[in-house]
């Protein structure tokens, strides 16, 4: 009884549940939440459908029971509404309201029998929020429905769910998988089943539990909840299958919807704004547990779902309520003016969401969002708070001055610069009330638009003290410099207005290179006379030059010489000495007649004194220019003026009418001092205005000549005038004396006009420019610096004075004109003009050549070179170069002998034995020696030849029978000799021949030489014999016998066998094939063949290499005898294909082993062909590591189980691996479970065998017998004709059945809905188990890392992991307190952070009002600031065209798409600011272009002095080389004055052993035996060399010597070009300096370009003047580069030099080195040098006569020894004879060093003057930067 009451409690309790409204949630600190219920209640006239039974009247309709159900069909009457005493029968929609009546039974909605689309809909009268539908069915549920809703009152609908029995077949667009998320709409099968036929029920909910919702109050959720309409379709019914068969109206009797019960839950709509809901208003119901749909708004909200705030609530947007956040409806302020307000959101937003209340309809003359701020021309009262009704005033502001009508500032806020009534003035209008101008402004006016007129003042030109202009007048107060109304312009004489504090620069205009001193004011370029530029108009234009002031020079040597005696010459000749010099000589010669010395000094001093008398009294004397001295005189030289004659100078190329001082260069040849008589005579009368009050007369002059100077002046200047002649004529004569001398001379140099500058304008006046220029010319010494020659370093002020000087006296520059052929370039040198002369030429032009020198020409001039002891002078031909030879001397050089002679100057004869008539005119070797003779005499027979041709032996040169001789054609012999002690002629065989004869081959060769046309050819053995050996090859055939380097062949020419290579070159190694892989037919006793050419090995089968040691690719098994095998590596089991080569271990992926990969590795399980995954058995679970192979088990240890040991077994309990037996009664209830688990299992197999086979095993036929006992009675009846029995039996059967069917039919989609969800469970489990292999593969990796990890640690020792252990707990513990300290504490960053945030919230709200006035300025201010900024924006656009080259047009982040050039205000994509730059066309990208300009002359000068660093390095290298040859040398010459002083006394003991042997054979008693010892001892002395050859030789030392001292000058020279190069290296270091100098003003340059970017106005007049500056910078720029580029030619040239100068210091110390070794032959022959050192001729009478008196002796001893005396003699005579051989031979060699070595001297010579031009140019260039650099400062 209490079970059956308990099972009608539970199911009262859910629809009580259903019905009843939860109780209200109330309000918490964010949203409210009303009470929830069933939405239908009380809405029973809102529920519809479109199908209801009975409605028309009653309708029949069946149910589907059980056979034994009797009652089975029944009435539907819904005509009236349903009443349970009344109407029972009415089963109208509003019955599924409450699901029973008062009575307790149960009602129901039934629609129309057989209708499939029926709806039923809930029409609510507001939104709700709708969380659940439960329907409970009376039939079968539909086979298909969709569930709708309506959040706009029924114009749109969206589908919440589908439901049907075959998703894929009745909605195939609708996705049927779970749900994944909140919102999606999916299909359901899970409600849709025809099971259970009766109380079925169908819940859905809109949030479904398993779907996690982040935010339930997001927009998406709160739509997904909210509804006004609810909509439920049915559009399929569940039959059983006969309504297909048959359509009768009484089949679907039982077929449609029937619902017990429909709940929808749900609650009023509010937003969280409300926690109670009131009736709508006209809806009167008031049924209970009814939920209302007006929401009783709370948070300052209002509407029917509180869907806004309340008026006056604006201030914060209306939003939902949340949990934290109730977002409660602010309040607006208006500060007491309005009681009305509306949310703005754009205000809101920039208010950083703090408020979006904006008051409406303000009152008290107040405006704003706030009412805060007065209205225009009201401002507020500073004594009144803002919320008073009378705090705005009105303003009081002049109208002639203010704008707007009188417009004034609101309030007073001086932060932004606000006064409350402050009137708005016009723009250029000021004060409180806007009554008077603003500074620069003048003339207040009610008719201009901005007040009063602009100034105009050119900020540039006026004053910064007071006002720029008057405020009435408007005139400009200027600088000093300036003038104008507008101060815009420069007075006279000045340019360049600018911010300086003059306002204009002076003009500077060069007095005399400018035409006058005005300049164009915007440039400041002076007008220039011609050729003259540069801003001053200072600077030269190249190829031009200034005339220094002793430019007008007139040389002596150039000019007519006149006699004492010549009338012309000013002043009478004085007379002669009054003695004749003659005369007296002559006396006193005849006086000293018997006194021979003095006589001969007389008649020397008579021969000189008539040459002095022929000497002309005016002659030339040209003076060489030698390299490093100093020249003190100019032109060729002097002209030589004897005491009393005079000189005539014609002068008619005066440029400037003027006076000029006249000046006269001398140089006196003795201590006397001379005198000058000077006449300057005027040709034609003077015209000009300077010199026409000058007579045409003479004016004389008499000036002294001290001779301690070199120059001087006349006492009074003279005026020349241009287009006139004049004639200046001085006579010369010793001061002091009476009369002339025949012996006194003087050296005249030149004549020179200087102008009296101080005459000329800008040196004339009182000015302080003119007087300062006279003090700098004194100070500087400018004049004095042209006095003297040579000419000192000239001050660069002097410079800048003298070409102003020139430049008015010939109007402008004068033109280089350097001689094309002379000069090295068009340029010349500044001041005075000297043009760059190439080597020996000289003058200003360059046009003449040197003294000393000839061949003008494209090359300069050639040294004369004339030969000191064959020539009279150093001077030649000026054109041919010929000198004036001596007697005997030829050439043009007088170098040479006559033809016949040698040995220049002491020429000699020929010595050719006769078979010559010429020889070298050096060496005196012999030219075309006849007889078949050769040598320098020839002396000997040529090659082929033998015998003695040597004059007076006798004998001829025959020819060699070697065997034949030389024309013989038979001939093997390249010479032969005679031996004397044979008598026999010995052959020199040539190559290939042996034997005296030379008639058979040599080894090494063959053939037949002893027949006439046989000849020896060497064995062709390819190099592979000893050519020594005889028996190397056959001396008849040429087989070789005897190979070497491993060769075979008749030839040599192949490797033997076991050797490769290429015998051609001796390259035949051993064969290297390794036996193992080679085949056994090529290997003998381990010595394998292989390939002669290549070495290959013939290998076994799958066998590789060069030498068969390696298997094939992919094979394996090396060293068997049938070669290699395959691999056979499973793929993809293995990494590659390949494997071990003598194990065959292929190389497998991880979890797959064996030798070919094919199964699983150790510890590993699987199918190898699919995957092997590892074990992973736990050790503390598992008995062993390796599991089952196939399956993978691992076999567990005792509580140990699953697939891999590591959980506890069944009957254990605890964490593995500490499992614990469970208690014993475990052990029962798991027997009961697995008796279930086997019932399950049982079912599942039974449930496989009906689906397999359609029957139940097991299950009795009894209901069969049944049916065939009903069929027999069917078949009775029938038989009996009882046709209504039948007809009801069958009926009733029929129905049975399909009942029957239909449970079936249950039971079938039952067993099926179990097996989807066991397939489901079952892929559930199989992903789960997938899943927990991974991870325990991961575990079991982490396995093996901590096992190992674990071993190292165990391995590491328990102390050492003790410490670590304590080392990781002290930090832990340190972190932990670190981590306390930073959240908990006073001092914790979120402590800190808190507070941060709370003082950071009371500042905000403190500053609150005053941001809010700041905002109000702001838009106050923003219409005045729109205009002035849109005027500013069209200046700048313009401003931005001119410097930056384009617009700045940019858009809100600063990009300027459109302007590439960028602009004002433009940035790029970086974020830095972009104006101009490489390729933009204004001021920013012209300076750019200058700047790179510029740093690439900066690197150009930069390159330039690192190579003139090497340059200068590598010199210092070669002096210290030279200077270390310099120390050899003189080491070699301090030998060889040793080995002199050696062979001197060599000498004198030589001379005593010959008096001691004269002695000993003048004796009268020396017996015969002495005698002839002593010959014999004689006879062997060697006689090396004659008298001729010692003189050689030692003229040899001795020219030797003086070369080492012309290396020593050599190496001086070579350190004084060092000198001239660091010099030079310097000069470029300045350059560099000054080219770094033009960097830095064009940096200037730039910063001025930046100021022209504020400064507006300036840089739009400056911009013409900046363009022009730049293009000249630009033309600097190429005209640099290209001088750069010269240079750089120039300085590879040098190095070149510097090269072969190195090599030729080298062969210097070679010849040196020789040298030594001559000097050390010379001591050799010098040791055995005998008596015939002191002079052949005297030697060999002596020899005579000592062999006279010896051959006496002897002959008186018996004559014995005659015969070996006369051959001793004849073989000494031979010796002396090749002794002299090799002397000459040492000559010629040394002569030929001495020419090497003049030649070398030669090229130094050359290097030297191509360094010399070197310097030059590059001082050139250094000058033309210089002048650029200058010009560029001065802005030209």
């Amino acid at each position: 009884m209490m079970e059956r009451y308990f099972s009608v409690l539970l199911l009262v309790l859910p629809a009580l549940a259903q019905d009843l409204p939860s109780a209200p949630h109330g309000c918490m600190d964010g949203s409210c939440y009303p009470a929830t219920g069933n939405l239908l209640i009380g809405r029973a006239i809102n529920l519809t459908t479109s199908s209801t039974c009975g409605l028309d009247g009653p309708e029949p309709y069946c149910i589907v029971s059980h056979l034994k159900d009797s009652e089975k069909c029944f009435i539907c009457d819904s005509e009236n509404p349903y009443d349970a005493n009344y109407h029972r029968d009415s089963h109208r929609v509003e019955n599924v309201i409450y699901p029973m009546d008062s009575t307790g039974e149960l009602t129901w909605w039934q629609a129309v029998n057989g209708e499939e689309n029926v709806s039923v809909r809930l029409n609510l009268e507001a939104e709700f929020h709708f969380t659940h539908l439960i329907m409970k069915f009376k039939t079968f549920r539909p086979a298909a429905m969709i569930i709708e809703r309506s959040s706009d009152f029924g114009r749109t609908w969206r589908i919440y769910r589908y439901f049907a029995y075959n998703c894929t077949k009745t909605f195939p667009r609708v996705p049927a998988h779970s749900l994944r998320f909140i919102d999606e709409v999916i299909c359901e099968e899970r409600y849709s089943d025809i099971e259970p036929s009766t109380d079925g029920e169908v819940i859905y909910k809109v949030l479904d539990p398993a779907i996690h919702v982040k935010d339930p109050y997001s927009l998406d959720i709160q739509d997904l909840l909210r509804i006004t309409n609810l909509r439920i379709n049915f559009t399929k019914l569940h039959t059983l299958g006969d309504n297909l068969l048959d359509r009768r109206p009484d089949v679907l009797q039982k077929y449609y919807y029937a619902l017990y019960e429909l709940v929808v839950r749900g609650s009023c709509f509010c937003y969280g704004h409300a926690s109670e809901c009131a009736p709508v208003p006209g809806v009167t119901t008031r049924d209970s547990g009814m939920i209302h749909g007006r929401c009783v708004c709370k948070h300052n909200t209002v509407g029917l779902n509180c869907e806004r705030c309340r008026d006056f609530y604006h201030d914060a947007p209306w939003r939902p309520a949340e949990t934290d956040n109730a977002h409660t409806c602010r309040e607006c302020n208006c500060n007491g003016h309005s009681n009305q307000c509306h949310f703005d959101m754009a205000v809101y937003l920039a208010t950083g969401n703090v408020s979006g209340g904006v008051c409406n309809n303000c009152l008290h003359n107040t405006m704003g969002r706030n009412c805060e701020s007065c209205k225009p021309f009201y401002y507020q009262d500073p004594e009144k708070d803002i919320r008073d009704p009378a705090a705005c005033v009105p303003c009081d502001c002049d109208p002639v001055g203010s704008v707007e009508g009188g417009v004034c500032d609101s309030h007073t806020d001086l932060d932004l610069g606000m006064i409350g009534g402050q009137c708005r003035c016009k723009q250029n209008v000021r004060g409180q009330r806007c009554d008077y101008c603003k500074e620069g402004h003048y003339g207040l006016s009610l008719d201009d638009p901005l007040g009063c007129q602009p100034c105009n003042c050119d900020p540039r030109g006026i004053t910064t003290l007071g006002v720029p202009c008057d405020q009435i007048s408007g005139d400009c107060s200027c600088k000093r410099y300036v003038t104008g109304r507008y101060c815009n312009q420069c007075l006279p004489e000045y340019w360049g207005l600018s911010h300086d504090l003059a306002g204009c620069r002076p003009c500077n205009c060069d007095f005399g290179g400018a035409t006058s001193s005005r300049c164009m004011m915007d440039s400041g370029q002076c007008d220039c006379r011609p050729h003259l530029i540069g801003r001053q108009c200072s600077e030269v234009q190249p190829a031009f030059f200034c005339a220094s002031l002793d430019y007008y020079k007139y040389e002596a040597e150039a000019v007519m010489g006149r006699s004492p005696e010549d009338l012309t010459l000013p002043g009478s000749p004085r007379p002669q000495a009054e003695t004749d010099c003659v005369q007296h000589l002559n006396n006193q010669l005849r006086r000293h007649r018997r006194h021979r010395h003095i006589a001969q000094q007389q008649r020397a001093a008579l021969r000189r004194i008539r040459q002095l008398q022929q000497t002309p009294s005016v002659s030339s004397v040209h003076r060489e220019r030698q390299p490093g001295q100093m020249v003190t005189w100019t032109g060729p030289g002097f002209a030589r003026v004897k005491d009393g004659a005079g000189l005539e100078f014609a002068i008619s190329n005066i440029p400037y009418a003027m006076e000029y001082d006249i000046m006269i260069r001398y140089e006196p040849e003795s201590t006397e001092d001379w005198e000058a008589l000077v006449s300057v005579t005027s040709v034609n009368l003077p015209i000009s205005l300077r010199c026409g009050n000058m007579l045409p007369t003479e004016q004389l002059y008499t000036v002294p000549m001290p001779h301690n100077v070199r120059y001087i002046k006349m006492p009074k200047p003279f005026c020349f005038e241009p287009n006139n002649r004049y004639v200046v004529s001085i006579r010369f004569q010793r001061h002091a004396v009476s009369h002339r001398h025949l012996t006194a001379f003087i050296l005249i140099d030149s004549l020179v006009l200087i102008p009296r500058y101080e005459e000329l304008t800008g040196f004339q006046g009182d000015e302080g420019a003119d007087e300062r220029r006279r003090q700098e010319m004194e100070s500087y010494m400018c004049l004095e610096s042209f006095m003297t020659m040579p000419m000192p370093a000239l001050a660069e002020l002097c410079t800048s004075l003298i070409c102003s000087i020139s430049a008015i006296m010939h109007n402008g520059a004068l033109g280089c004109q350097c001689d094309p052929q002379g000069s090295l370039s068009a340029e010349c040198d500044r001041v005075g003009g000297q043009c760059r002369c190439k080597p020996n030429v000289i003058g200003r032009k360059c046009n003449q050549c040197a003294p000393g020198t000839y061949g003008f020409g494209p090359y300069g001039c050639t040294v004369c070179d004339c030969h000191s002891q064959g020539s009279v002078g150093h001077h030649c031909d000026p054109v041919t170069g010929q000198c004036m030879c001596r007697h005997g001397a030829i050439g043009r050089q007088c170098s040479e002998c006559q033809p016949g002679q040698w040995g220049f100057p002491n020429c000699r004869q020929c010595q050719c034995n006769s078979h010559a008539e010429s020889c070298d005119p050096e060496s005196g070797a012999c030219y075309d020696c006849r007889d078949n003779t050769a040598g320098q005499l020839c002396e000997r027979c040529v090659d082929g030849y033998y015998g003695n041709p040597a004059l007076g032996s006798g004998e001829h040169c025959r020819p060699c029978p070697c065997p034949g001789h030389p024309d013989s054609g038979h001939s093997n012999g390249a010479s032969c000799e005679v031996d004397y002690a044979s008598n026999q002629i010995l052959c020199q065989c040539g190559q290939g021949y042996a034997g005296p004869r030379c008639d058979r081959c040599a080894p090494g060769y063959y053939g037949d030489p002893e027949h006439p046309g046989g000849s020896c050819r060497p064995c062709q053995c390819n190099g592979n014999i000893d050519p020594q050996d005889p028996e190397s090859c056959d001396p008849r055939t040429g087989l070789c016998l005897k190979c070497l380097y491993n060769t075979d062949g008749d030839s040599c020419s192949e490797c033997k066998l076991g050797y490769y290579g290429n015998a051609l070159i001796q390259d035949c190694r051993r064969c290297t094939c390794v036996t193992a892989g080679t085949l056994p037919n090529s290997c003998t006793d381990g010595v394998c063949q292989c390939d002669k050419q290549t070495g290959q090995c013939p290998c076994k089968q799958n066998i590789i290499g060069h030498n068969c040691d390696q298997c094939a690719t992919n094979h394996w098994n090396f060293g068997s005898d049938c070669g290699c095998e395959p691999c056979g590596c499973v793929q993809p089991n293995a990494l590659s294909t390949h494997c071990n080569m003598f194990s065959g271990q292929c190389h497998c992926q991880p979890g797959f082993g064996g030798r070919q990969c094919n199964e699983c590795e150790a510890f590993h399980w699987g199918d190898p062909r699919v995957q092997c995954e590892e074990c992973n058995c736990h050790p503390l679970g598992s008995e062993t590591s390796q599991c089952d192979r196939t399956t993978g088990a691992c076999v567990c240890k005792d509580g140990a189980s699953g697939q891999r040991c590591d959980e506890c077994a069944r009957g254990f309990t605890g964490n593995f691996p500490k499992c614990v037996p469970c208690h014993p009664c475990f052990q029962l209830w798991d027997d009961v479970v697995c008796q279930v688990r086997r019932d399950l299992t049982h079912f599942r197999d039974i449930i496989a065998m009906i689906l397999e086979k359609g029957e139940v095993p097991g299950v009795s036929d009894k209901r069969i017998l049944e049916l065939e006992k009903k069929l027999a009675q069917a078949q009775e009846l029938v038989r009996d004709g009882d046709r209504e029995g039948t007809f009801n039996l069958i009926s009733q059967t029929v129905d049975d059945l399909r009942a029957e069917i239909a449970l079936t039919d249950g039971r079938l989609m039952g067993v099926i809905r179990d097996l989807n969800v066991t397939t489901d469970h079952n892929n559930d489990l199989k992903q789960n188990l997938t899943a927990l292999e991974k991870e325990l593969k991961d575990l079991n990796n982490t396995l093996h890392q901590l096992r190992r990890e674990l071993e190292n640690y165990l391995t590491a020792g328990l102390a050492e992991q003790f410490a670590n252990v304590l080392k990781y707990y002290q930090r832990s513990l340190n972190s932990e307190q670190r981590c306390n300290a930073s959240v908990y504490g006073p001092q914790s960053p979120v402590e800190q952070s808190q507070d941060t945030r709370n003082r950071t919230e009371a500042l905000l709200k403190d500053k609150k009002d005053s941001l809010l006035r700041t905002a109000t300025a702001n838009n106050k201010s923003l219409s005045e600031l729109e205009g002035k900024a849109h005027e500013i924006n069209r200046k700048v656009h313009h401003l931005s065209n001119k410097v930056c080259g384009g617009h700045a047009n940019g858009n809100v982040n600063g990009s300027c798409e459109e302007s590439p050039c960028g602009g004002a205000g433009c940035r790029g994509s970086d974020g830095v600011l972009k104006c101009g730059g490489r390729g933009c066309n204004g001021t920013v990208g012209a300076s750019v272009k200058a700047l790179d300009n510029a740093d690439e002359v900066h690197k150009n000068l930069t390159a330039v002095s690192e190579e003139l660093q090497t340059m200068a390095k590598k010199l210092r290298d070669i002096a210290t080389l030279t200077q270390t040859v310099k120390t050899q040398a003189k080491e070699t010459l301090d030998k060889a004055q040793n080995k002199k002083d050696m062979f001197e006394k060599s000498n004198k003991m030589l001379k005593n052993f010959i008096q001691k042997i004269k002695d000993f054979l003048n004796e009268e008693g020396a017996d015969p035996e002495s005698i002839e010892k002593v010959a014999q001892q004689v006879l062997a002395i060697s006689l090396p060399v004659n008298r001729t050859v010692i003189v050689n030789l030692v003229e040899q030392i001795k020219d030797s010597i003086v070369n080492l001292t012309n290396v020593e000058g050599v190496f001086n020279h070579t350190s004084e070009q060092l000198a001239k190069v660091n010099d030079l290296l310097k000069k470029a270091q300045d350059a560099k300096t000054q080219a770094d100098g033009v960097s830095d003003n064009i940096n200037k340059t730039k910063e001025a370009l930046e100021t022209s970017q504020n400064a507006i106005k300036k840089a739009e007049e400056e911009m013409s003047t900046a363009l022009k500056n730049l293009k000249n910078i630009q033309n600097i720029t190429a005209m640099v580069d290209d001088k750069l580029l010269n240079l750089d030619n120039n300085l590879t040239d040098v190095m070149m030099r510097l090269v072969n100068l190195s090599n030729g210091v080298d062969l210097l110390k070679n010849k040196t080195e020789q040298n030594r070794e001559m000097a050390k032959e010379a001591k050799a022959q010098s040791d055995n040098a005998t008596r015939e050192a002191e002079g052949l001729q005297e030697e060999l009478t002596n020899a005579e006569t000592l062999y006279k008196q010896l051959k006496e002796k002897v002959d008186s001893a018996g004559g014995t020894g005659e015969g070996n005396v006369n051959q001793k003699a004849i073989e000494m005579k031979k010796e002396a004879e090749d002794l002299l051989k090799k002397a000459t031979m040492g000559m010629e060699t040394l002569k030929k060093l001495e020419r090497k070595f003049n030649k070398n001297e030669q090229k130094m010579q050359q290097q030297r003057d191509e360094l010399t031009d070197l310097e030059k140019n590059v001082t050139g260039i250094r000058e033309y930067i210089r002048s650029k650099v200058l010009a560029y400062n001065n802005c030209q």
